[in-house]
């Protein structure tokens, strides 16, 4: 059976409260618990696409390759997310590659076995479908949030939702409690690390948001919203196309 572990409260963008490693043991499911460094590659294309993956700890990110080998990610999942891809056929394959952002402990499930558990247990089944649809809406978001979109404003509302979804009050200001570049910053936007580094000293300038010990603070949650709901158009400058999903 799967160890119980102790395990944090719930990110706002992560699986639905109360959904946690428990209710795969309650529902007679067995996970391989593995355990993983960062920039350590859980999986790549092309492998099989036949378990379902549970983040007991850390922060990962999917992303893709696309064009002159460019990177974008597609999502950054704190403990407590469901990964892997959210149909439950197995003879499929990964699409994306998952890497660990931070050390990691990831707990992977046959889809076999849940296919058995979700015909037997429903209350498991709604859980587990409510939180791939959470998945799903996150999706949508982060497509929606790209489409003809100012640099500034993009890479105001992922500060938004990364303050949302890691952040951490320190007294001044909210602290992203994960390290993140301007090329990954970049790299989820579809943008450059040039704009994004160019928008970023904007913002610092404007107090904003500083940076301490390589970690973002924001400061002025408001200051970010006003360029989240800035006005949309085809003139911003170093996104290029968006990556294909």
């Amino acid at each position: 059976m799967l160890a119980r572990h102790d395990i944090g409260s719930f990110a706002a963008t992560s699986a639905p409260e109360g959904f946690d490693l428990e209710d795969f043991e309650q529902a007679g499911l067995r996970g391989v618990e593995r355990k993983f460094t960062p920039k350590d590659t859980i999986f790549t294309p092309g492998d099989p696409d036949d378990q379902l993956y549970f983040l007991v700890s850390g922060t990962i990110r999917l992303y893709k390759i696309y064009g002159d080998y460019k990177e974008a990610t597609t999502a950054l999942l704190k403990e407590n997310g469901i990964f892997g891809k959210l149909s439950l056929v197995e003879g499929r394959w990964q699409d994306v590659f998952a890497e660990a952002v931070t050390d990691v402990r990831v707990v992977s499930v046959q889809k076999s076995s849940l296919e058995w558990a979700i015909k037997r247990e429903p209350e498991f089944a709604m859980k587990l479908f409510s939180s791939l649809s959470e998945r799903l809406r996150q999706s949508d978001e982060v497509i929606e949030s790209l489409l003809h979109r100012e640099v500034s404003s993009r890479l105001a509302t992922l500060l938004i939702n990364l303050g949302d979804r890691f952040g951490e009050g320190n007294g001044s200001g909210l602290l992203l409690d994960v390290r993140l570049t301007h090329q990954d910053l970049a790299n989820m936007i579809a943008s450059t690390r040039e704009a994004v580094s160019k928008v970023m000293s904007e913002f610092q300038r404007e107090g904003s948001i500083e940076v301490r010990n390589r970690k973002i603070v924001i400061l002025e949650r408001s200051s970010l919203a006003e360029y989240a709901s800035g006005p949309s158009g085809l003139g911003y400058t170093g996104a290029g196309s968006l990556p294909a999903s």
